[in-house]
């Protein structure tokens, strides 16, 4: 990923390529770049560039060196502006790219007015919990609808879970409930300013640890992490 330095709300996709040492300052050629990309980056000689790897981040500022069709070549870094490291990071998902967790154990009675809301033509994903952020060993589920608190709590395992994420069909997985927690999120309801009144709406979060994984699910939420991760660049 590539930013503008001091203008950090666009990011542009590329993909490092090859080691420069022909010229008398070393770079790196970073390819794959789209050509709205390369129009961004046009007038821009100053860059941060972050690599986005599977369990690292690392950043650091540099120079673009040369311009070429689809790729840029920066100079190597003296030094790094950050790194970070996580066993699992997480990242959240977007709406664009909505991923859900359908738990085996627990379906929704359509006359439970706690539960989410049933359409006569796709009663199946009334079931489907939307999933906040996900990370290589689990993810975190959320809903506004309580019904769910009758069946799950800390330590419940479901090992014919599946997972569902965008353009895909479902996943099995088996997973545990490592944590919940009742958020209470207070808002104004109202007209105006003057005569809103204050209120709030509950919604719950669960903590979903994966305890088992086919070789399927793993390529599956790699891919998911990677458009992620790289949502919103150009």
């Amino acid at each position: 990923m590539i930013r503008a330095d001091g203008d950090a709300t666009i990011a542009v996709k590329g993909r490092a390529s090859s080691v420069v040492l022909e010229s008398d300052l070393p770079g790196m050629r970073i390819s794959n770049i789209s050509e709205k990309g390369c129009s961004h980056l046009t007038m821009r000689q100053r860059v941060q560039v972050e690599f986005i790897m599977m369990s690292t981040k690392v950043v650091f500022i540099s120079q673009i060196l040369s311009r070429e069709q689809s790729s840029i070549v920066v100079s190597l870094p003296t030094s790094l502006l950050s790194i970070e490291r996580r066993k699992n990071a997480r990242y959240p998902a977007t709406p664009e790219l909505t991923a859900f967790l359908d738990l085996s154990m627990w379906k929704p009675d359509e006359y439970d007015v706690t539960a989410p809301p049933f359409f006569a033509h796709h009663k199946d994903v009334a079931s489907f919990i939307p999933v906040s952020d996900v990370s290589f060993g689990g993810l975190c589920a959320v809903t506004r609808f309580p019904a769910v608190n009758g069946v799950l709590r800390r330590g419940l395992i479901d090992d014919r879970a599946k997972l569902i994420l965008p353009m895909q069909d479902p996943l099995d997985v088996g997973v545990e409930i490592r944590w919940v927690k009742r958020i209470k999120e207070h808002y104004r309801s109202g007209g105006g300013a003057e005569d809103s009144t204050r209120a709030f709406m509950r919604f719950y979060r669960f903590g979903v640890e994966f305890i088992s994984q086919s070789d399927a699910v793993k390529l599956a939420v790699r891919q998911f992490i990677q458009q992620v991760s790289q949502a919103g660049a150009i």
